[in-house]
């Protein structure tokens, strides 16, 4: 299959071709790699990534008992959900739900080549080769998040869709060769927002467009809310700017707001503990009304951006 990236990107995929962790050192790794070459396989597959993310054909009972256990050992499964045969991993993030508001945007990703910066498992890379992305390049550091994919993609067997475990901070070249640049639910964990906002425009063709899902703070916190140890119980929230907050942002960056969203409240419906899942999660950063977070802070809106380059 013939990829249009550049040559620096093409050299950086093939140092993880033999081996997708690379040199990270990390304990669990050999441990995963076992997992993963024992997955069972599934006969006559049946792949949808279109309307959801499933996978079907034939196996017997031994092997889906199998899968399930190892795939349970991979917990927690943040981002989803997935059907792989009659296997339902019900993910903390009911991840559908994003995905249609960024769909909603009218956003074309037929023929693209994508990078997705902080992409998770892969769930909302898969989706975009659902909707006829032509390569997708997702940058994901967590170790557990890779390996999750890695597991989703023995079953899936997509060639278009490839994982490193970097952050874009660790790509040295700046090679303009993707149609389109994501960031999911990343803005808002960055010291430097403006500084994330220029570098993954560095990776953006002329005329291409970057989509930045992020959390939004109420109009009265002027420029931006800035937690002072925590929010909603996450430690690592920055800055959860305003709408005037993300416009000055973005024109810092020399960017330009083509399309926003509405924004919308994050419920319990969209995230919540699961089997997948069984640690704190939304409802155990708010109050028991879930209007307010345990700080006592706005609770969360999400919105989604379309920028591109001025």
């Amino acid at each position: 299959m013939m990829i249009r990236l550049s040559e620096s990107w093409t050299t950086l995929l093939n140092k993880f071709h033999s081996d997708p962790y690379g040199q990270i050192k990390d304990k669990r790794i050999e441990n995963w790699k076992k997992l993963i070459s024992n997955l069972p396989q599934i006969n006559s597959t049946k792949v949808d990534l279109v309307d959801e993310i499933t996978v079907h054909g034939e196996w017997d009972n031994k092997d889906q008992k199998r899968a399930e256990e190892d795939l349970l050992h991979l917990v927690p499964w943040r981002k989803g959900p997935f059907t792989i045969q009659d296997i339902f991993i019900d993910s903390e993030w009911q991840s559908n739900m994003k995905w249609e508001r960024v769909l909603a945007l009218d956003i074309e990703l037929k023929g693209k080549n994508i990078l997705d910066v902080g992409s998770g498992n892969g769930y909302y890379g898969f989706r975009m080769l659902g909707k006829g992305a032509e390569f997708v390049i997702c940058l994901e550091p967590n170790t557990s998040h890779l390996t999750q994919f890695l597991a989703l993609n023995h079953f899936i067997d997509s060639k278009r869709i490839r994982m490193i475990p970097q952050r874009i901070e660790e790509i040295s070249f700046l090679d303009k060769c993707f149609d389109l640049v994501f960031s999911m639910g990343v803005l808002y964990h960055q010291r430097n927002p403006e500084n994330h906002l220029s570098l993954l425009a560095s990776h953006l063709k002329e005329g291409g467009q970057i989509i930045v899902e992020t959390l939004i703070a109420p109009d009265e916190c002027g420029q931006a809310l800035i937690p002072e140890n925590s929010y909603a119980n996450m430690s690592n929230v920055r800055f959860i700017h305003t709408r005037k907050g993300l416009e000055n942002l973005v024109n810092k960056a020399s960017l330009k707001i083509l399309d926003m969203g509405t924004s919308v409240k994050t419920t319990p419906e969209e995230q919540r503990s699961t089997k997948w899942m069984p640690f704190r999660s939304l409802v155990d950063g708010l109050s028991q009304e879930l209007d307010r977070t345990v700080e006592g802070l706005p609770s969360p809106d999400r919105v989604v951006l379309v920028l591109t380059k001025l």
